[in-house]
């Protein structure tokens, strides 16, 4: 009885392993460059020459301007995904074994987000180049390092630490839904979407109440939680198949004319909702970006699959290091190119722009082959 008890469990193990979502590696690499072109083009800008100000360089700025979105899409995927998983979990065995989840989101985002952390408090203030940030350790140890943002980044220019915020936000998601399921042990899909909804709705009502401070809207827990309540969402309509045969079967220049509209939204966001209605943003947004997840993974007729992008699949699963390093490397390039009288002349900015690609994707291999990926394959000791 035990040989097939464990078994089945060692079946199930390999089943979850298994289980693969096509073009969401590809969503997650768009997500990841979206952010780095925004920064490449904005962090440390004040090195660089008259050229900067030019009118090529300003409409390329404009172009790359909406690339903070791309952690908006990185949160309605997350939301998306841990539902989909813990919701596969409970069909199958009943339950979800709410320590093994904490270990896996430990095991997955803990390792690189410390030595980040670490590297930038106690080894970076005291080499070339290095400063010593305002930054408080405290919050960042224990992952409030959006709220240390909200509080202390208008004095601080050290952009490469303000990158964890958004890992802070996913860590207090995981937190905090483990702490909700552990609490209520729902058993229905339904009770999962009333919650989603809930949160939804709250984080609606704080960013009307709080519409006034940009920082509390982008930083603010309760201001971007809905991304992921909407990734929720999502994952308990595809869960159920039949709820979004809809999008399968929309035609392409339908999918094509909504993408257009979602993207002309991101860019005139702040044009369209002035003052208290920019609460609105993130809803529509969101929005937009769980329409992206569901055409990405179910559509017939799509006119491009994100995988199938050369590249795009594999490097998918090198967005973590990717996110996370590039604004260290651009702070240490911009540096070393002003130092050289390098920042003068079109042509260095574009060199730059190659060595930062370069240098950030190198720099992620090696995070992904040696630290990240050795630390993910033991997940499966945690799967019940």
């Amino acid at each position: 009885m035990n040989t097939f008890t464990n078994g089945r469990k060692q079946e199930r193990i390999m089943q979850q392993e298994k289980m693969h979502f096509e073009n969401l590696n590809g969503l997650r690499f768009i997500g990841a460059f979206m952010v780095f072109l925004f920064h490449a083009f904005t962090i440390n800008r004040e090195v660089w020459g008259s050229f900067f100000e030019s009118t090529p360089f300003i409409a390329l700025r404009k172009l790359t301007s909406i690339g903070h979105y791309g952690v908006n899409l990185f949160f309605v995927l997350s939301g998306f995904l841990i539902t989909y998983l813990l919701l596969k979990e409970l069909t199958e065995r009943g339950k979800i074994h709410v320590g093994f989840f904490l270990i896996r989101r430990i095991l997955r985002l803990w390792p690189l987000y410390f030595l980040i952390v670490l590297f930038g408090f106690f080894i970076f203030p005291y080499l070339p180049f290095g400063i010593q940030t305002v930054h408080e350790f405290w919050r960042y140890g224990l992952f409030l390092s959006n709220f240390d943002e909200i509080i202390n980044g208008s004095k601080d220019s050290l952009n490469f630490l303000s990158a964890t915020w958004s890992v802070s936000i996913e860590e207090q998601f995981y937190i905090g839904w483990a702490l909700v399921i552990g609490f209520f042990q729902w058993k229905t899909i339904r009770s999962f979407r009333i919650f989603f909804f809930l949160v939804i709705g709250s984080s609606f009502l704080f960013r009307l109440y709080y519409a006034d401070n940009s920082s509390f809207i982008y930083y603010h827990t309760l201001s971007v939680i809905s991304d992921m309540a909407i990734g929720g969402l999502l994952a308990t309509w595809i869960f159920e198949k039949s709820s979004i045969r809809i999008i399968e079967e929309l035609k392409k220049w339908q999918i094509l004319l909504i993408y257009l509209l979602g993207i002309g939204f991101l860019f005139t966001a702040h044009k369209l909702l002035p003052g208290r209605l920019i609460s609105l943003e993130r809803l529509i947004s969101g929005t937009f970006f769980a329409f992206v997840l569901v055409e990405q993974l179910k559509s017939k007729h799509s006119f491009f699959k994100a995988d199938r992008i050369p590249y795009f699949g594999r490097a998918g699963k090198l967005t973590y290091g990717f996110y996370l390093f590039h604004s260290l490397l651009i702070y240490y390039i911009c540096k070393t190119f002003e130092w050289v009288n390098w920042n003068q002349q079109t042509g260095y900015f574009f060199l730059y722009f190659i060595i930062l690609l370069l240098l950030n994707s190198l720099l992620s291999i090696i995070s992904y082959r040696y630290l990240e990926k050795p630390l993910l394959n033991l997940k499966h000791h945690f799967r019940a």
